[in-house]
């Protein structure tokens, strides 16, 4: 048998370079594990360290966790010792002073970036942070003197404004409003408050027009854009909606007001982990929309499992006394449907008829009801039936007449039909549908329902309109005879 032989292995020795740790740091960066890519991008500045590409990453990375001075260190090293043509470094540490609410130097840097580059890859991005540095700066920040001029001439308008809400003037602080911007087209918080106020005063198009108008002036105008999704998400206009949110979903805010405000868009698309990281960073004093923000912490809170957290947040909303003293709305078992604020807001705004009582009778049992009455821009109730506001205010203040008797009647028909499985849904709005108008037409017959037995009267609904299934059911849940009141 021949012998075996053997070749000795040849090892063969791998160096790796600057260029090898940059990529690896770079994809550990596009995953999101920043630890794993500074840890790479040091060593590849360890091998290289005069690339000045390299300690740009770094600094972006180091932007990533927090260390903004970290951050401003390198980047103002390459600008200083590495390359000075590397003018981008002027954008990305305006960031970073934004992020530091050092807000004079955001501006000079922004600034000296688009001054140095005007063609430059971030100067849209550029020019959209020094729009939001003037627009959120308070009276008195020493950024810029052509602002603080504008702002110290705002403020005596200021004053006139808040004297007429005060009054309940409102249609006065809009002519003053609208003096503002006819005089300063620039001064972009006028444009969201009178928005607001038209709003409130339910004209429709013409707080719309202006919240376009601010749009086409200033493009990146954030709370101009929060304003139009608020209102498209309180008309139910899911496609301007879900196109607006995506929008939204790609800014990451630097100011205080920016994160609160986003919070609330998040909260109201359940993306609640976010909305959480968002409202989460904001302490108290903060806040300026108190009963928006312990609403949104409450029900934030609920859905992320924090249930004690969750009741905290209820009991401050509920300080704010501007709703009433109403139980911590928030359960799992709750109506999936009326719990969905856009399934009920369809209803409502339906101009048929039985549709928008559906509507009412939808928002009264909505874990979301004081959502939908407090913060919807447009709410308004000044065209519902007597009916609906027994049905609304759950029948607290009931005559004795048959239409009163019969609506709430039929509101407990539909409570036991939640009970037996056939809750208010997209599948059962046709026999909801059918119940109100035919109790409707008992109504107009002058028949008196609470002289019926409501398990045969519930029986006679669903065997008429209810599937095979749901049928057999009721007949072995209530062994009665089944009655016609349809005749």
């Amino acid at each position: 048998m021949a012998e075996k032989r053997f070749r000795e292995p040849k090892v063969i020795h791998f160096l790796p370079n600057g260029q090898f740790y940059f990529e690896r740091g770079i994809v550990a960066f596009r995953e999101e594990k920043m630890t794993e890519a500074i840890g790479y991008l040091e060593r590849a500045r360890d091998l290289e360290p005069f690339e000045p590409v390299i300690i740009c990453q770094l600094a972006i990375c180091y932007t990533e966790i927090g260390q903004f001075h970290k951050s401003n260190q390198l980047l103002r090293y390459v600008l200083e010792n590495l390359d000075g043509n590397m003018y981008y470094c002027y954008y990305f540490i305006a960031n970073n002073f934004a992020y530091l609410k050092d807000f004079k130097r955001a501006l000079q840097y922004a600034k000296r970036y688009v001054a140095e580059d005007p063609e430059g890859e971030y100067v849209e991005e550029a020019n959209d942070l020094m729009d939001v540095l003037l627009e959120e700066t308070p009276i008195g920040q020493n950024l810029e003197n052509k602002f603080i001029k504008v702002e110290q001439e705002f403020y005596e308008y200021k004053k006139e404004i808040n004297r007429y809400l005060a009054e309940e003037d409102s249609v006065s602080a809009c002519r003053v409003l609208e003096r503002v911007i006819d005089e300063k087209p620039n001064f972009w918080p006028a444009y969201n408050q009178l928005a607001a106020l038209y709003f409130e005063q339910l004209r429709e198009e013409e707080g719309l027009k202006v919240l376009y108008d601010l749009l086409e002036r200033s493009s990146g105008n954030l709370l101009g854009r929060i304003d139009l999704f608020m209102y498209h998400y309180f008309k139910a206009n899911e496609e301007e909606v879900q196109q607006l949110y995506a929008e939204l979903t790609k800014i990451v805010p630097i100011l205080t007001h920016h994160r609160e405000r986003l919070g609330y868009v998040h909260a109201m698309m359940g993306a609640y982990k976010t909305a959480d990281d968002f409202l989460g960073d904001i302490v108290d004093l903060e806040v300026t929309e108190r009963p928006k923000f312990y609403y949104y912490r409450a029900k934030t809170a609920f859905y992320l499992g924090n249930i004690e957290f969750a009741h905290e947040m209820w009991a401050q909303f509920l300080n704010c006394d501007v709703y009433e003293k109403e139980d911590f709305p928030f359960d799992e078992s709750a109506n999936d449907f009326a719990a969905h604020v856009p399934n009920v807001l369809q209803l409502l705004a339906s101009k048929e008829r039985t549709l928008h009582y559906l509507g009412v009778y939808a928002l009264s049992i909505s874990p979301a009801r004081a959502e939908l009455v407090l913060f919807h821009p447009l709410f308004e109730m000044t065209n519902w039936t007597y009916e609906e506001h027994l049905v609304f205010t759950q029948f607290v203040f009931l005559a004795e007449g048959i239409p009163e008797q019969n609506s709430r009647y039929m509101v407990e028909l539909f409570e036991e039909l939640r009970r037996k499985s056939l809750p208010l849904s997209d599948e059962n709005l046709a026999l909801y549908m059918q119940v109100v108008k035919t109790v409707w037409q008992i109504t107009e017959k002058q028949i008196l329902l609470p002289e019926y037995e409501k398990k045969a009267v519930l029986s006679s609904f669903v065997t008429r309109f209810g599937s095979p299934a749901q049928i057999k059911q009721a007949a072995l849940d209530q062994k009665i005879q089944d009655i016609d009141l349809f005749k």
